[in-house]
C-alpha cells in the first residue's frame, strides 16, 4: 500500500514491508523517547524529523508522468534503489513550492519499484510533498523511508515547513492522529464469498487490483486474513480509485482453483468495477466463484541442430493477460537437459519467452549465448501438455 510516510517514519513500532528474494526494505523508527528527548506530539515528531535533514531537497509539486527503467542506481544507506532486475521509476514532477532546495521547473525524482526496495509508489496526476536525498551522480531520489507523500496527507509536515502554528491534530500523539486520519483518507470494502451452490468459500485470497499504464506495476489491496470460515472478508485502508474484485483459493492437491471476478464472472472481460471514495464504508461486495482444472507444463528448449543449450543461462517466462488480476506469471529456470515445467497453469492464452541469464559469477551475458535469437511465442493451454521451443541464430531469424 502506498502513501502514510508518516506513518512508516514516525511510528514508534518498526514497520512490516513486502519483500523480494534478497532484498528487504527496512526503514528505522523515529525514537519516542531517548536522552533529553521525549516526543509527545505529532508537531513534535515532525519538528524532530526535519531538524535531522541537511541535504535533502523539500518541495511540492504534480507528478506529470512516470517511466520504469532498467539500470543501476545508486541510493542513500537507508534503503535499496532497485529490485534484483534492476528496474527502478524515473517520476517527472512540476514543482509549485519549494521549502528547501533548488528544485523549479520540471525535475525528475528516482525511487524504487516499491517490491522489497523501499521505492515510493506515486500515482500521475496527484500531488506530493517529496523529501529527495540527492544522490551519485547529482540525481535525486526518494523512497518510503522519507516523509514523501500525498500533501493532503501531510498536514501537519507542510505547516511545520512553512512556520504556521499547528493545528488541534496536530498536537495529537502519533497514535491517536493516525487513528483519526487514516478513515478519512482510505475506504473500507466488506462482502461473502460463496460457491456455486451456495456454500462459503473459506481462505480465499480475496484482492482488489487497479492497473496502470506504461508499466507501472499494479495496485492492489486484499484481506490480510483471508476470507472467513463463512466466506465473509473485510479489505480496509484502501486508497480512493476504480478496482476489480476477486477471490481465489487452491483445491487440495493443486490440480484445481476456485476463482471468479465480482459481481460473480468467471472472465475479467464480465468484471465490474468497484469505485471506492475516502471514508467509503462498502458492504455487501458478495458474489460467486466457479471451479478451474490447473494444468502442467513442460517445456523442452533446443537449438538449430536439435541439442540442448547450455542450460544455467536461460529462462522460461510464461505471461497471461496483463489485465487480469487471475492471470498466472511466473518464470523458471531451465534444467541441464533444457527442460523445465511448470505447474497450477490455468486455462488460457499466454505468452511464451525465453530469456539470457548472467552469469552467476560475473553478473554478465555471457556472450556465445548472444548468438541464439529468443523464443516468444503465443499458446493456448487447455491441457497438461509439452512444449517445444527452438533458438535459432540471431543472424538467421526473420525480422518482427
Amino acid at each position: 500500500m502506498n502513501g502514510f510516510s508518516l506513518v512508516r517514519t514516525l511510528a514508534i513500532a518498526g514497520p512490516l514491508f513486502a519483500s523480494v528474494p534478497a532484498f528487504a526494505c527496512t526503514c528505522a523508527p523515529t525514537p519516542a523517547e531517548g536522552p533529553g528527548l521525549k516526543l509527545n506530539t505529532v508537531r513534535e515528531v515532525v519538528a524532530f524529523e526535519n531538524r535531522k535533514l541537511t541535504n535533502t531537497t523539500i518541495f511540492e509539486g504534480v507528478v506529470e508522468k512516470q517511466e520504469v527503467v532498467t539500470g543501476s542506481i545508486g541510493a542513500p544507506s537507508s534503503a535499496m534503489s532497485m529490485t534484483p532486475n534492476a528496474m527502478h521509476h524515473v517520476v517527472t514532477i512540476l514543482v509549485k513550492r519549494v521549502y528547501k532546495g533548488t528544485a523549479q521547473g520540471e525535475v525528475t525524482v528516482l525511487t524504487g519499484m516499491g517490491t522489497g526496495d523501499c521505492g515510493y509508489d506515486f500515482r500521475t496526476g496527484k500531488e506530493y510533498l517529496v523529501f529527495a536525498d540527492t544522490i551519485e551522480g547529482g540525481a535525486l531520489f526518494t523512497s518510503i523511508c522519507s516523509q514523501t507523500d500525498l500533501s493532503d496527507h501531510s498536514g501537519p509536515t507542510i505547516r511545520f515547513l512553512r512556520g504556521e502554528p499547528p493545528s488541534a491534530d496536530d498536537l495529537l500523539d502519533p497514535k491517536t492522529y493516525y487513528a483519526k486520519v487514516i478513515p478519512e483518507w482510505t475506504g473500507k470494502a466488506c462482502g461473502r464469498v460463496t460457491k456455486p451452490d451456495g456454500t462459503p468459500l473459506a481462505h480465499a485470497d480475496v484482492q482488489l487490483t487497479h492497473f496502470r499504464d506504461n508499466h507501472l506495476p499494479p495496485i492492489a489491496f486484499a484481506d490480510p486474513n483471508l476470507s472467513s470460515t463463512d466466506g465473509s472478508f473485510c479489505i480496509t485502508d484502501i486508497d480512493p480509485d476504480k478496482y476489480f474484485l476477486t477471490a481465489e483459493a487452491l483445491e487440495d492437491g493443486a490440480s484445481a482453483r476456485w476463482v471468479g471476478y465480482y459481481p460473480g464472472v468467471s472472465a475479467v472481460a464480465h468484471a465490474g468495477m468497484v469505485q471506492l471514495s475516502a471514508a467509503d464504508d462498502l458492504k455487501d461486495l458478495n458474489f460467486t466463484v466457479e471451479n478451474q482444472t490447473l494444468y502442467t507444463v513442460t517445456f523442452r528448449i533446443v537449438i538449430a541442430d536439435g541439442s540442448a543449450p547450455p542450460s544455467k543461462y536461460l529462462g522460461v517466462a510464461i505471461d497471461g493477460s496483463e489485465r487480469d488480476p487471475l492471470a498466472y506469471h511466473e518464470t523458471q529456470n531451465v534444467e541441464d537437459d533444457g527442460s523445465c515445467s511448470l505447474g497450477m497453469i490455468p486455462p488460457g492464452r499466454y505468452s511464451i519467452t525465453t530469456y539470457l541469464q548472467p552469469d552467476p559469477e560475473t553478473g554478465q551475458v555471457r556472450p556465445e549465448m548472444t548468438k541464439w535469437r529468443m523464443v516468444n511465442e503465443e499458446v493456448e493451454i487447455t491441457r497438461d501438455t509439452q512444449i517445444v521451443l527452438s533458438l535459432v541464430p540471431a543472424a538467421s531469424a526473420s525480422p518482427h
